[in-house]
């Protein structure tokens, strides 16, 4: 089975502009999970049904046959064939007629709302099937055993293993967390090359998570936002999360040689 990171079809490939409808959304995967984005009003449209592992098998029409080898959430099982939608050019879809038949996507899905039938000339979609949404971050993309994308901060490109990034859906699908940028929360300074790491917002305690680029846990503990040093740890990449009063902050570090 080949395995290669999702594709987008743009304009260029498709002859249609990506976003081809008027809608907004949580623009992180884990505020596209959350049923509660502060900055969002109800109704929450946005939430998917079903969080998969799939790989293409075919293209039909503006759509493709799937199948599940891996389900995060939802009812879908192992091995199940689905039809996914995308946008014909009218509707509030992804496109998702660009990847290769064999590779593996990571896709966050909804039931279909037949949205399909009638505009795009066509009366193919049934209630059985699902749709690839645009509006919020419903793909991710996999290559290797790696998932990577916009996870918790927006803008970002977030590397976690599959593990990593069960445990990460777990605590998105928390009710009320809010994801912060926290570059003005969390500070970081170098010490002769070691991170050090204050948050003056958290002096009532919150719990500490540093994770390395494979989404492995690095470090947990229990933190009153003192400067604390980031001691031994090996070159590279790393993440912390600090979880305070319904509230996450992110912050990226980097360890040199």
């Amino acid at each position: 089975m080949r395995i290669s990171v999702l594709l987008v079809v743009l304009a260029a490939l498709s002859g249609h502009p990506l976003q081809a409808c008027s809608c907004f959304g949580p623009q992180t995967f884990c505020g596209t999970l959350n049923p509660q984005p502060p900055e969002f009003p109800e109704p929450q449209w946005w939430i998917p049904d079903a969080i998969v592992l799939v790989v293409k098998l075919a293209d039909v029409e503006y759509g493709v046959n799937v199948k599940v080898v891996q389900s995060f959430t939802g009812d879908l099982q192992v091995d199940t064939v689905i039809r996914v939608w995308g946008d014909c050019g009218l509707l509030c879809r992804h496109y998702v007629n660009g990847p290769s038949n064999g590779d593996t996507l990571l896709w966050a899905i909804q039931h279909t709302d037949l949205m399909g039938n009638g505009p795009c000339g066509t009366n193919f979609e049934q209630p059985q099937d699902w749709a690839l949404s645009v509006c919020g971050v419903y793909w991710l993309n996999y290559d290797n055993g790696m998932v990577s994308g916009p996870l918790t901060v927006e803008g970002a490109t977030e590397t976690v293993t599959l593990q990593g990034f069960a445990d990460l859906i777990n605590g998105c699908l928390s009710t009320g967390v809010q994801v912060v940028a926290a570059y003005d929360a969390i500070q970081v300074r170098y010490v002769d090359g070691t991170p050090v790491l204050s948050c003056a917002d958290i002096a009532q305690g919150a719990d500490l998570l540093i994770m390395d680029a494979q989404g492995r846990a690095v470090l947990r503990r229990r933190w009153n936002g003192l400067p604390l040093s980031f001691d031994n740890a090996l070159p590279g990449v790393y993440i912390a999360q600090v979880y305070a009063g319904g509230r996450k902050w992110v912050r990226k570090m980097v360890v040199g040689k």
